[in-house]
């Protein structure tokens, strides 16, 4: 089975700008993706991370560097010189591309096969552990309107949360805390995104509040070169996830090495696609680190991430976006529904997505076509 098309897409959606992190305001989300096809009639399609205002870096890469050199090859071919390319990347965006198009080739090896990605990769079951996603920072918002958002979340059938802090001071933020904790229930875990906005003289005191308010885990609570910070903190005061915006394997060794994390966080947009994060997931597993998948963006990503954790019982969890939930139409019904914490994925071929279309989504937001090379 030989490519014999790549298509480059470029996904963009408007937002209200009203909802912000410790770092970034979201008045748009912008993803590259890809959709490769082959002279057997079948379309796989992943999708790249990316640095918000460079998006264009990891499309230029798609188009202009690997696209051509993918077109007439075998796909495990394909798959293996994918592999060598991006261990070869020193740069993020060349990197976040090579993880769109492996991604992409295990779309279509699954679907080659009949066989749900789950499958594909190994997976004796399509049952995922998931935890809501959401949160943000909102203009106007009240505790009581957080409140209420995380109360849907126990009432969609979550049993475990993660939400935004740093951006205020440590009590006004313990008040959000405390008030998504009670509305989620005693019983459900609870995790907080620093976003790397504390600093080492803070942090301490900060996570032993959190852990007081019964938060089981702080992602990014430091920047992320913090390597020895986090070791701390992770030993001391509250179990630390890290790091998403990561792709070199020696930066996660180095990570676990240092016992910094609780549970290692990659992106399958990143990370080298899937075939780079079953090698994290099991060098996590050799340090007896838990393992967690991070998604931000599209249905392709949310349901590549879905399956992998299915597949991999070393995957603590893996975040189901509430808020960043683009091209959601895309999802089946499987993916949507939350029973006792878990999805439990179906049996259909590959990721199980509806098919791409360009042009405006139902959903909100428009796919673009950036670039089409073909035979």
């Amino acid at each position: 089975m030989r490519i014999t098309k790549v298509d480059v897409l470029a996904f963009h959606r408007v937002l209200d700008g009203r909802s912000w992190n410790p770092s970034f305001r979201w008045h748009e989300r912008r993803a590259p993706l890809v959709v490769v096809e082959t002279d057997a009639g079948l379309r796989g399609i992943g999708e790249a991370w990316s640095r918000q205002p460079e998006i264009a870096r990891v499309l230029e890469e798609l188009a202009q560097q690997l696209a051509p050199a993918l077109l007439g090859r075998d796909i495990a071919l394909a798959r293996d010189d994918i592999a060598r390319r991006f261990e070869a990347s020193a740069d993020w965006a060349a990197a976040a591309a090579a993880s769109a198009i492996d991604l992409a080739l295990w779309d279509l090896e699954a679907q080659a096969r009949g066989e749900p990605l789950w499958r594909a990769f190994g997976g004796r079951s399509g049952r995922v552990r998931v935890y809501a996603s959401g949160g943000l920072y909102r203009d106007g918002e009240t505790l009581d309107d957080l409140a209420r958002q995380f109360a849907g979340y126990a009432a969609a059938g979550f049993d475990a949360a993660k939400m935004k802090i740093g951006a205020l001071p440590l009590e006004q933020d313990l008040g959000r805390v405390r008030a998504a904790r009670r509305a989620l229930g005693s019983e459900a875990t609870l995790w907080v995104d620093a976003v790397n906005q504390l600093d080492r003289l803070r942090a301490p005191a900060w996570c032993d509040a959190l852990a007081a308010a019964d938060v089981a885990a702080i992602q990014a609570p430091l920047p992320f070169d913090d390597v020895a910070g986090m070791a701390s903190i992770n030993a001391a005061h509250l179990a630390v996830v890290a790091t998403e915006a990561e792709h070199r394997r020696a930066a996660f060794a180095e990570l676990l090495d240092a016992k910094a994390v609780t549970h290692l966080q990659y992106c399958l947009g990143l990370c080298g696609g899937p075939s780079g994060a079953r090698a994290l997931d099991a060098l996590a597993a050799a340090h007896g680190v838990t393992s967690t998948p991070q998604c931000f963006s599209t249905a392709v990503l949310q349901s590549a991430s879905l399956h992998f954790g299915a597949a991999h019982p070393n995957v603590v969890a893996v975040e189901h976006h509430r808020f960043h939930d683009h091209l959601a139409d895309m999802l089946p019904a499987a993916m949507k529904r939350i029973h006792h914490g878990h999805v439990l994925l179906d049996d259909t071929p590959g990721l199980g997505l509806a098919p791409l279309r360009v042009g405006p989504q139902a959903g909100g937001g428009e796919v673009r076509l950036h670039a089409s090379i073909h035979r």
